[in-house]
């Protein structure tokens, strides 16, 4: 199953041109199974998508991307209307954890902001210890950030997600995530990502991904 984990609508992120209906669409053309809609701080851009969804039949998935001091985070299974433009990692991580959702590093290692720029090694493996992944694939990072992650996933034995991070329609997909099993809502996303169960891959990998086996 290809999701595009991580992408933004103009509803609730104003850096956002993406209409939500158009997102549905194209997701569906591009040949994804799935979005997840990661709105900044608030929830309501991906309550717009995920009610336009179940009346075109594609699924979508609600998530938030939420500012810490440690970096942006994608998080999925814990729903508020908005979040604080900055969030201490350890709240973040508590109500996660309470909540039994997911927490993901977004763009990691993305420029000069990148952990492993501002964190060093002791706290890049304190926050790694404490992840269910790590994207991978960012569509609005470069190949060389998107490397870094990589290899702090191998280094760390945690599972590489992607998405899109979307702000325009043409990069919806560039980005994905190709889990071994069908995904019927939100709680089965947050198992099967902390099981491991995924492939982060740039679209253009795709063919490689099904013929791997991973997704079929």
């Amino acid at each position: 199953m290809l999701v595009d984990l991580h992408v933004h609508t103009a509803v609730s992120s104003p850096c956002s041109q993406i209409d939500p209906r158009l997102l549905v669409e194209v997701a569906a053309q591009v040949g994804l199974d799935a979005i997840c809609v990661t709105e900044h701080e608030e929830i309501e851009g991906a309550e717009v998508a995920r009610r336009l969804g179940e009346e075109a039949g594609f699924p979508v998935f609600r998530g938030v991307e939420v500012y810490t001091e440690l970096g942006d985070m994608l998080v999925f299974g814990l729903y508020r209307p908005r979040f604080p433009l900055t969030t201490p990692f350890a709240e973040l991580l508590r109500d996660v954890r309470e909540a039994g959702g997911a927490i993901i590093p977004a763009h990691p290692c993305r420029g000069s902001h990148g952990f492993h720029h501002t964190l060093g090694d002791e706290g890049a493996e304190f926050l790694l210890a404490n992840v269910d992944a790590i994207e991978t694939r960012n569509g609005g990072s470069s190949p060389e950030s998107n490397a870094a992650a990589q290899a702090y996933a191998e280094k760390y034995g945690i599972p590489g997600v992607g998405g899109s991070d979307a702000h325009f329609l043409m990069q919806v997909g560039r980005c994905l995530t190709a889990f071994e099993r069908d995904i019927r809502d939100e709680a089965e996303l947050v198992e099967e990502i902390k099981a491991g169960r995924c492939r982060a891959s740039y679209a253009s990998e795709v063919e490689s991904v099904r013929l791997s086996g991973i997704w079929r």
